[in-house]
């Protein structure tokens, strides 16, 4: 799939919609479609409404092995992972321990941080050498006290397969329940909550070619009652999230729910063909590394490093939409924590990319993709030694920073794909600098723009910060920026984006 010159690869972040499913939802828009109110049960147009929300809540239930009245409609995964774990404990006065692990999706993470406060203790697993949860690991965990263990069934940034069924055993034997975060699996690897022995399930459509927006959490009947409401004003779905249903979203996740469910044997077939293709090329340049190779994982995602120190993700970025996990953490500066869990340095997290397939990725799109790692490899190689003197460091795929340049840097940055560079750093603030004139020269012939903007060390307002973020954003990209150490620059950046999001 490609969006003019660049090819999709980023998959695991979100899908595009299927035009089948857009279909659908269009039916249920305008004055001629299906638009009423689905709790509106005293006329036509919101019973015809709420027959499409049935039948959409069957269509998600049979994905999944559920009943159809232990879906509850929510507005994505996080929301579905939130109404789980915070609607339990709010209703568990003696079980307080929930076990995770330390590569869970953000939206697991800080819900269990805001559960410590509320005198939840928490236990967080960390992968075993392969990159996987162990089931010894939760067994461990597992004590009297533990009222649910809450893990991810496929991790959105390695890949990995977690066995749900196994570890549902170890977690009922302990007298907890089990939560699954289902958002990367669903559509992927087949699923069967009720054989697998899963208690709660967290689902979101745009990860399965349906809409942004919509998702949903199974709740098995048998723990429904354990579960307590966080969205109060209506009562709907069986008194655990209230609010109007949205159901063009619904209808739309629905479709695409039984289309995974018909195709994903076909699609799983070709994606894996195509992920093979993708790794045979990308290992004969003999500079990349798949990592978590030797775990259980599903094909529709890789993580690879490029073990260049020249490399930077953001080489990539002009021809590849892929995801660079270093930046999870941007605003702190700090490498991705699933990769830091297993077991990759601050360094080589900063130089890995995760390339995620799927039902629209064609054999020419992953030609073209070997062929860019080929040529980002290829610069790195002529830049050589010289760039490692250079110490760039990627925040972002816009911004990278460096210590003092010269002019043999720029032509060194220009190499590999720089196409800016901004002076924070005044002149003459220390001995041996290269003057910014003499740099913007240099860029300038090679058809760089280059900017002095420069902030006093030690003093770098919001002020300071907000100017540098404009800047930034009117610079052709990727920009390099630099001052005497390349901490004032770090930290404009991190400020600026902070203050941005």
């Amino acid at each position: 799939m490609s969006t003019d010159t660049l090819r999709y690869f980023d998959y695991a972040a979100t899908t595009p919609a299927d035009p089948r499913v857009m279909e659908a939802m269009f039916g249920c828009l305008g004055a001629a479609g299906v638009f009423g109110n689905p709790a509106s049960n005293s006329h036509a147009a919101g019973l015809k409404a709420k027959d499409l929300v049935e039948q959409a809540r069957a269509q998600v239930a049979a994905l999944i092995g559920a009943e159809p009245s232990e879906i509850v409609w929510t507005s994505g995964a996080t929301e579905s992972n939130n109404l789980a774990l915070k609607g339990f404990f709010d209703r568990e006065p003696t079980r307080r321990h929930l076990v995770t692990s330390k590569l869970e999706h953000k939206a697991i993470l800080d819900t269990a941080s805001y559960l410590e406060r509320l005198d939840v203790s928490v236990s967080y697993l960390l992968p075993d050498p392969s990159g996987e949860i162990s089931q010894a690991a939760v067994e461990a965990a597992c004590s009297h006290h533990t009222g649910l263990v809450s893990l991810m069934m496929v991790n959105n940034e390695i890949g990995t397969l977690t066995n749900i069924a196994e570890i549902s055993r170890l977690v009922h034997a302990a007298g907890a329940l089990l939560h699954v975060d289902a958002a990367q699996a669903v559509g992927k690897t087949a699923i069967d909550v009720k054989a697998m022995g899963v208690d709660l399930l967290s689902m979101s459509a745009h990860k399965v070619y349906g809409p942004k927006g919509i998702g949903a959490l199974y709740v098995s009947r048998e723990v429904a009652s354990r579960i307590a409401c966080q969205m109060h004003g209506g009562g709907h779905e069986q008194g655990l999230r209230s609010g109007t249903l949205a159901t063009h979203q619904i209808v739309g996740m629905g479709t695409a729910c039984e289309l995974a469910r018909t195709e994903m044997a076909s699609d799983n077939e070709r994606i894996a063909q195509l992920s093979e293709r993708l790794l045979s090329g990308v290992r004969a340049t003999g500079a990349i590394t798949q990592n978590v190779s030797s775990a259980v994982r599903i094909p529709h995602t890789l993580s690879l490093t490029v073990e260049l120190p020249n490399f930077l993700p953001s080489m990539l970025a002009d021809n590849l939409a892929i995801s660079s996990t270093s930046a999870c953490n941007s605003a702190a500066g700090k490498p991705s924590h699933v990769l830091t869990c297993i077991g990759l340095g601050k360094d080589s997290a900063e130089r890995t990319v995760r390339l995620s397939l799927g039902r629209f990725t064609t054999e020419a799109d992953v030609d073209f993709a070997v062929d860019c790692f080929r040529g980002a490899i290829e610069r790195c190689l002529e830049v050589g030694a010289g760039r490692q003197d250079m110490q760039i460091r990627q925040l972002s795929n816009d911004v990278s920073v460096a210590p003092q340049l010269s002019g043999a840097d720029v032509r060194a940055a220009h190499a590999i794909g720089f196409r800016s560079i901004v002076c924070n750093r005044h002149d003459g603030e220390a001995a041996g600098q290269t003057q910014f004139a003499k740099i913007a020269e240099v860029a300038s012939s090679l058809g760089m723009a280059a900017h002095y903007l420069p902030v006093e060390s030690g003093d770098v307002t919001v002020e300071a910060a907000a100017a540098f973020g404009l800047l930034v954003a009117e610079l052709p990209k990727p920009v390099l920026a630099y001052c005497r150490t390349g901490t004032r620059s770090a930290t404009l950046w991190n400020l600026a984006s902070s203050r941005q999001g």
